[in-house]
């Protein structure tokens, strides 16, 4: 079993609770983890064996153009949609992270981050 992971992909988007954050919008860094049985990815050395981390990419990217009130709901919107790409590949377990940089709350607050995991028997 191998785990693949597409680290800190940096997006601008508009979530959060507050109208200001919904018009001005932050900062954003996202992880998406995919692991499974890729031994044929391995010793046949073809993308189409593997998960191709473009496409993860752009999972990413789209979802995070769509706004929503909590990152939670970000999380599970991309994890969801990994699925239904992937749904052919013998997947163990998928994990998205999504970083808020510096939210708009009292304190110092640098980030926050919700990360939510789906394990396949």
């Amino acid at each position: 079993m191998g785990k693949i992971i597409v680290r800190d992909l940096n997006s601008y988007a508009f979530h959060g609770c507050l109208e200001s954050e919904k018009k001005i919008g932050g900062n954003y860094k996202t992880t998406v983890w995919v692991e499974g049985d890729f031994s044929k990815a391995e010793s046949k050395d073809l993308l189409q064996d593997s998960i191709d981390y473009e496409t993860l990419g752009l999972i990413v990217q789209e979802q995070m153009k769509i706004s929503s009130n909590l990152i939670e709901n970000v999380v599970i919107r991309i994890l969801n949609e990994i699925e239904k790409v992937f749904h052919n590949y013998t997947l163990h377990n998928i994990g998205v992270k999504v970083i808020k940089i510096t939210p708009p709350v009292k304190g110092d607050v640098p980030q926050v981050e919700y990360i939510k995991e789906k394990q396949f028997k």
